[in-house]
């Protein structure tokens, strides 16, 4: 269930993001953008990136460029090749499956939710309670935001701190317009601040294919690195 709730809430924030999408931009990302809410990876991807501080939009992409891939080296020295683990850990929570090894032997795999006495919160969940005690899901909230966010277009070189002068600016017109609600905190706004990943609408979220053959020759160059020997072959 709480898998579940943060796929659902990152829907929320792929939707916000088309709201801060500059509206110039909108016609040729909205569709992009539409094809992340019905994709598991760039969901989870979008609940991840909650708890990331980039210091601006290109280190913000190279660590997504580094979570989406559909598999990399594990082990001391690379040993293994195992699938990109956002998805393996939501399909191993819900399904039972195959799974093969490496040396080509084939065993099920069961289900493996577990209960924890205090779990927290899905960060996605909490940013999408936020922005609603805020009054951003209203329809004036929704034209609030976007004409806050509309100023400027998230680029490589565009910093977190450019993000929080524009979670400010926007605090303050859905005060001034009066559309903040009763239930809103001094937490809904620190979570923001906190939790409120820059726009990600200028990123790749889908699946980057890694072929078989390019794992393996990094393996082995990672194997002749440790031995100190240069292949060059």
């Amino acid at each position: 269930m709480k898998g579940h709730a943060e796929e659902e809430a990152a829907k929320i924030l792929i939707l916000m993001d088309i709201v801060r999408c500059p509206r110039k931009l909108i016609a040729s990302r909205i569709g992009t953008l539409m094809g992340w809410y019905y994709d598991h990876l760039s969901r989870l991807l979008y609940a991840e990136a909650c708890q990331w501080r980039p210091v601006d939009l290109k280190e913000l992409r190279k660590i997504i460029d580094q979570r989406r891939v559909t598999h990399y080296l594990e082990g001391g020295m690379g040993e293994y090749i195992v699938p990109n683990d956002l998805i393996y850990q939501r399909e191993t929570r819900l399904y039972a499956d195959i799974e093969g090894l490496d040396d080509g032997t084939l065993q099920w795999v069961a289900p493996n939710g577990s209960i924890r006495l205090f779990d927290s919160v899905p960060n996605a969940l909490v940013v999408a309670e936020a922005l609603s005690a805020i009054g951003a899901f209203s329809i004036k909230g929704i034209n609030a935001v976007s004409a806050v966010w509309d100023e400027v277009d998230f680029q490589d070189d565009t910093s977190c701190h450019e993000s929080d002068r524009l979670i400010q600016a926007m605090l303050e017109r859905l005060i001034e317009e009066q559309l903040v609600t009763d239930a809103a905190s001094d937490d809904h706004v620190g979570h923001l601040y906190g939790r409120w990943q820059m726009p990600l609408y200028a990123l790749d979220m889908k699946a980057k294919a890694v072929e078989r053959s390019a794992m393996e020759a990094e393996q082995e160059r990672m194997l002749w690195a440790e031995m100190g020997v240069a292949n060059e072959y």
